[in-house]
């Protein structure tokens, strides 16, 4: 019987999909925290071959039946300990010679991490695991040099809304982790005074670079609509 003359139930019972040759799939995770004055990223050191002993992105090879979203976070529980409830794709990588053993599809998420919360360690396929700032990570492999430079640009993007900086910091946050924060993020030195004068736009009292502030969720949503760039 042809697949033309098939219903589709008959179509799909006696369906072979492994006629065709097709990539795997795996799903990587960035996590960043911002902790003493540095943006960090989550790096593990890999215990086994393709590039043992290379750092890279916590991640793995999505199993048969799961989901991506449940892939990301079980990678990143088996390699570095964490567990993170809250985290965004950001993109897909599929350059053909990007994994030396196959063609291997990534679906890559984000994620954040108060600092102080959660410690990574390394543990199944990660001989070691830790924080690297921005400023001094090793050389990286696979794609992950262009993984990185991605989400660069998706974080850069978010927080042109500060509520999204707000998810760096627990109930404790100063004007001058926001200034340390926004510094890191878009590399360069920003007008202090201004950008303190802006969040006091949307804090409950006066701001100032030593001191906590509370956050006005009302202001915070008015000023968000009306200003864009706000830190520049």
């Amino acid at each position: 019987m042809s697949e033309q003359e098939m219903s589709e139930a008959e179509y799909i019972r006696t369906y072979d999909p492994n006629r065709w040759a097709h990539p795997s799939l795996a799903a990587d995770a960035v996590v960043f925290t911002y902790d003493a004055g540095r943006l960090r990223v989550l790096l593990i050191q890999r215990k086994n071959h393709p590039f043992r002993g290379w750092w890279t992105f916590p991640g793995g090879f999505v199993d048969n039946g799961e989901d991506p979203d449940t892939a990301v976070r079980r990678e990143l529980r088996e390699e570095a300990g964490l567990d993170l409830s809250e985290m965004w794709q950001f993109g897909a990588f599929g350059r053909p010679d990007r994994d030396p053993r196959c063609h291997v599809v990534s679906i890559a998420y984000f994620g954040i991490l108060v600092a102080g919360t959660q410690a990574p360690r390394a543990d199944d396929d990660a001989a070691a695991a830790g924080w690297f700032p921005l400023a001094d990570l090793p050389p990286l492999a696979f794609d992950h040099k262009d993984v990185f430079a991605r989400v660069m640009e998706r974080l850069r993007r978010e927080l042109e809304r500060p509520s999204f900086a707000l998810k760096f910091f627990g109930k404790r946050i100063t004007g001058g982790d926001i200034a340390g924060l926004y510094s890191e993020v878009f590399g360069k030195n920003l007008d202090r005074a201004r950008l303190l004068r802006r969040l006091g736009q949307f804090c409950l009292e006066k701001p100032t670079f030593d001191k906590p502030v509370r956050i006005s969720r009302r202001l915070l949503r008015r000023f968000e609509s009306a200003r864009a760039r706000w830190w520049v």
